[in-house]
């Protein structure tokens, strides 16, 4: 608000009673600039500020002497406030010991009163002087509320415990009275005048110990009861100086029917037999404010898998949709259309948004689980659940509103929502929001309305679906019509009579009194190609015993999705293998209705599912397996790929930190879906053409590698805290040099070569840069050698990625390329590995080194490696020896992987395949690295492809040969792996001659087809 804002219509009353005030403040204490500029505009626009400042002169007085309505002040947290509170009642207790209940009643409840009042005031003028931004004024008015609620809850134990004694458990712990703040102030948000909405609990059952004499004694329900009725009357009773707040106890268990107090065990049976889905919502932000530590944490425990259920709940957005249109309807029947909270683009749908994706999400991600709906809103922009652009919209627009709340609000301290229509009050509206006038206020609160209502829309509207007009009997004579009505789905356009037709299939052949030729031939005249298989898949979904344990709800969709898919996979070159494919699914999440609540809700998004069913077996059954990546699909995040390896890291590192201080199952559960969450992505992202095959491939390595950054961090905690940090010794003369060791992990393969495919294991070998003459062991209590602790620390890295959990595996994890192989320690020296790669390693092993690199280590560490990999591979050899022991090598693999057909080819392994490229680059590295040291630059054969032309090794056109044919093939196994089918494929003419060429080639580099050496393993 401005000061100087034009106040013509500020009656003389008003400026006679801000005379009067000022002439009350004593002059010596008066601070006359900071009153003359702000007290009238202050208590013009809010009638509340005039009385509290005419009624009680000496709080502005104290006010002003602190400091507190200065520009900057800081605002006094809960513990100043309650030694504030309980200083002044010391006082007025010492004043008169022999209070009886009643005074001693009516005397906190001034004290409470008045102090409201006080800092209310404080608050306000900050807020409208400007000294303070919303959330400061929201944050302030729910910790003068917890002051208060604190302080009550203390008085009233107090008294009770002179006649009762101490409340106890069984245990003999005494207890204290948990008092939950819900809504608003559990999240700290609350608003100027609004009820407080309480929950009391207890920790136990038990018994008081009864009063000095031992009598008293009443079962703790009993005291807990009598404790939240008088902490109620304490803040709720209106009295001379009004009330301190409305309490409103009605979101406990049961209602207003239910008791006021309950213990935690008698919630937790609640919550788990009685408990409504709009408690789930209401108990998003509840808050202890009061209760002990301990009891505080048993309560979070219990409540958070009531609140945020492990799997993802779709079911919430129906449980929000339907408390939205009774609040919708209830709005509109008591005509409150310009109701900034409950209307239309109001505060609530602004919740509401926030909260449905914590409700949904919140089980799998914990950082979703605040109170606040500003920070929720900006965790779904960061993980782009929402777009950007619409969180800064819903936020702008939510301060807004809560601005204009909390204006109406101030003017009398009354729990008003809607806008006013009196003109004064509209002026004083407009004043206090900066607006010029009310027109000019009325088009930026509808933006920002607007905003509001498209956001909640896009979230929430069910999409209508079109229904048969009539229903169409499935004849024989019909399959010229079906055959027709099918082309038309392919081409975009799904008419009524199509819809009616498969909508009458389903209800053929879904019943179980339909024998399997009637359902094969409404099957076939519908447009499949029906079989044991797909007839047995109908079978699992339909009204047989599945079916008649699914409740009545989830029969209900699954009757009205079923049709659904069925159109969509008719749409697709495979209807039939489709639709087997979406009814695994279908039978795999009835029983979790949510997930076809969602996708019958939203029709685009079971058209992608369907199609991409289409496109990938592999995809397909990976979804029936862990179905909660459906959620990749239906989300925004589900379409986002992050641009380069630092951001797909920093990402990943973000698991880490939230994992560190979790249960071993926990992480190993919480990084599979992370994995299989972003694999879903990359796949759907190959599919719909929007990742090219080495774009896939460098988001898969991406992945891979900060997954192992993260697993190997996750594992080193529990030995670094059990045995210490590894350290070395050097000694030089009689000095004796000591440093920390480090672990390095090197990839080779596939990952290695930045070429990492869906599914793929993981080829790695464990470096360490232990070393010297001196100890080599750990400098923790349980000190072990280093050797020891790398080893355990390979054996639990393996472990943690290869155990097969619900949710399946991490990674394969393949160490055997280590030297020695299977045979060798775990985990190498930097010194060992060199001495046995120059020494002892075989030719297909430097082939190996070639796509290698370190994926996890420090920079001296990386430098080391790279020193001996590029040392290794530049040695000069024979050439006839080389181009013998690769060819034979070739060979060896060929006979032994290779599929021996006339008719088809293994795209890797037979003559012409993958192999015989990677084979004849491997060649060229070790023949020419010596004298061409830029061939050793890179790990991937696409760009050592790029140096051998632009070395002049091959002629340009062989060199496109070899790249052409390589990302051709690689990208049918990416295929081929995606419908899981196998390597093996038919031979066609563009294969043939793809093959061909690489034979030429292969013949020419690497000579013909060589006899089996005996000599390398």
């Amino acid at each position: 608000m401005r000061s100087d804002y034009s106040m013509q219509w500020i009656t003389p009353a008003v400026r006679e009673q801000v005379d009067q005030i000022i002439e009350k403040i004593p002059t010596g204490t008066r601070d006359a600039s900071l009153l003359s500029t702000w007290l009238l505009p202050v208590c013009a626009v809010s009638p509340y500020m005039a009385r509290v400042a005419s009624q009680y002169p000496q709080s502005i007085q104290a006010l002003l002497d602190t400091g507190a309505l200065q520009s900057g002040s800081e605002s006094p947290d809960v513990a100043q406030m309650l030694e504030e509170l309980e200083a002044a009642w010391q006082e007025l207790h010492g004043k008169t010991p022999l209070m009886d209940s009643k005074q001693r009643e009516a005397v906190q409840q001034a004290l409470l009163r008045q102090f409201r009042h006080r800092h209310l005031f404080r608050i306000l003028w900050n807020d409208l002087t400007n000294s303070a931004e919303l959330f400061r004024t929201l944050e302030d008015l729910s910790l003068l509320a917890d002051a208060c609620i604190i302080a009550a809850e203390r008085w009233t134990h107090e008294v009770l415990i002179t006649r009762y004694g101490e409340p106890c458990d069984g245990q003999g712990q005494e207890q204290r009275l948990i008092v939950l703040g819900m809504g608003k102030l559990g999240g700290y948000e609350l608003n100027v005048s609004s009820d407080i909405d309480l929950i009391c609990l207890y920790p136990r059952a038990g018994q008081t110990r009864g009063d000095a004499r031992g009598k008293g004694i009443v079962e703790n329900v009993e005291f807990f009861r009598r404790v939240a009725q008088g902490l109620t009357r304490l803040l709720n009773s209106t009295t001379v100086d009004g009330f301190a707040y409305r309490v409103d106890t009605r979101l406990r268990p049961f209602g207003e029917s239910g008791p006021l107090v309950m213990n935690l065990d008698g919630l937790e049976n609640y919550y788990l037999t009685q408990a409504r889905d709009w408690e789930r919502y209401a108990m998003i932000k509840a808050r202890a404010i009061t209760g002990s530590a301990a009891a505080i944490r048993d309560f979070e425990s219990l409540v958070t898998p009531f609140v945020y259920r492990r799997y993802l709940d779709y079911n919430a957005f129906d449980s929000l949709r339907d408390l939205k249109g009774k609040i919708a309807l209830s709005v509109r029947q008591k005509g409150m259309v310009d109701n900034i909270k409950l209307g239309s683009g109001g505060i609530r749908e602004v919740e509401f948004i926030g909260q449905s994706f914590q409700l949904v999400r919140g089980g799998r991600d914990e950082r979703l689980r605040s109170r606040s709906i500003v920070a929720v809103l900006r965790r779904l922009a960061r993980q782009r659940l929402l777009e950007n652009a619409e969180v800064e919209g819903l936020l702008e627009a939510y301060g807004y509103l809560r601005r204009v709340e909390n204006a109406v609000q101030m003017m009398r301290d009354e729990q008003v929502h809607s806008l006013p229509t009196d003109e004064t009050d509209k002026q004083r509206l407009i004043a206090m929001l900066d607006e010029s006038d009310w027109g000019t206020f009325r088009k930026t609160l509808s933006v920002h309305q607007q905003r509001v209502t498209d956001s909640f829309s896009g979230l929430f509207e069910i999409e209508e679906t079109s229904e048969p007009s009539a229903a169409i009997a499935i004849e024989q004579g019909d399959s010229d019509n079906a055959d027709s009505d099918v082309a038309a789905c392919k081409d975009g356009v799904l008419a009524d009579i199509f819809i009616a037709r498969v909508a009458d299939t389903w209800r053929l052949v879904g019943v179980p009194d339909t024998d399997d030729e009637e359902r094969s031939q409404a099957l076939k005249h519908c447009g499949f190609e029906p079989s044991d298989e797909m007839l047995s898949a109908i079978a699992g979904v339909s009204r047989g015993p599945f079916y008649k344990r699914l409740t009545a709800e989830s029969q209900e969709r699954v009757e009205r999705v079923v049709p659904m898919i069925m159109q969509q996979a008719l749409c697709t070159d495979l209807p039939s293998e489709t639709l087997i494919r979406s009814l695994a699914l279908v039978r795999t999440v009835a029983g979790r209705s949510g997930y076809l609540q969602v996708l019958g809700d939203q029709p685009p998004a079971l058209a992608r599912l369907v199609k991409l069913f289409a496109e990938s077996r592999w995809l397909a059954n990976f979804v029936v397996r862990q179905p909660m990546v459906i959620d990749e699909l239906l989300s925004g995040a589900g379409t986002y790929l992050y641009p380069d390896h630092e951001s797909v890291r920093a990402d990943a590192l973000e698991q880490l930190e939230r994992l560190r201080d979790a249960d071993l199952e926990r992480q190993m559960e919480t990084l599979r879906h992370y994995r299989q969450s972003r694999e879903m992505r990359l796949a759907c992202a190959q599919l719909d053409g929007s990742l090219a095959l080495m774009q896939v491939s460098d988001q898969l390595s991406w992945l891979a590698e900060s997954l192992i950054e993260v697993v190997l961090e996750l594992v080193k905690i529990p030995l670094l805290e059990r045995h210490g940090q590894p350290i070395c010794q050097t000694v030089n003369g009689e000095a004796t040099e000591s440093r920390e060791t480090s672990v390095g992990i090197v990839a080779y393969g596939k990952l290695g070569g930045l070429e990492l495919g869906f599914g793929s294991d993981l080829d790695l070998v464990f470096l360490h840069d232990s070393s010297g003459e001196g100890l080599q062991e750990t400098n923790g209590e349980k000190s072990i050698e280093n050797s020891v602790f790398y080893g355990r620390l390979a054996q639990k890295f393996v472990h943690f990625m290869s155990t097969t959990t619900p949710a399946g595996v991490l990674y394969e994890i393949d160490l055997r390329l280590r030297p020695n192989g299977s045979s060798g320690v775990l985990v190498t020296g930097l010194e060992a590995f060199a001495n046995y790669q120059r020494g002892d390693a075989w030719t297909w092993e430097h082939q190996a080194l070639m796509r290698a690199r370190v994926v996890l280590g420090n920079a001296e560490l990386r430098e080391k490696f790279e020193q001996t990999r590029k040392g290794v591979l530049a040695q000069r050899r024979s050439e006839s020896e080389l181009r013998e022991a690769v060819a034979s090598m070739r060979e060896r693999m060929r006979i032994n992987l290779g599929s021996n057909r006339a008719d088809s080819m293994h795209l890797k392994q037979d003559a012409g395949g993958v192999a015989d490229i990677e084979f004849i680059v491997q060649y060229l590295v070790l023949a020419h690295a010596a004298d061409h040291p830029s061939l050793l630059t890179y790990t991937d054969n696409i760009r050592v492809l790029d140096v051998i032309e632009a070395e002049q090794l091959l002629p340009a056109a062989d060199v496109c040969v070899l790249r052409d044919s390589y990302l051709a093939l690689r990208d049918r196994l990416h295929r081929q792996a995606l419908q899981e089918a196998p390597s093996v494929v038919p031979l066609d003419d563009a294969l043939i001659s793809l093959r061909d060429a690489v034979i030429v080639l292969r013949t020419q580099i690497l000579g013909p087809a060589a006899p089996v050496s005996g000599s390398e393993p």
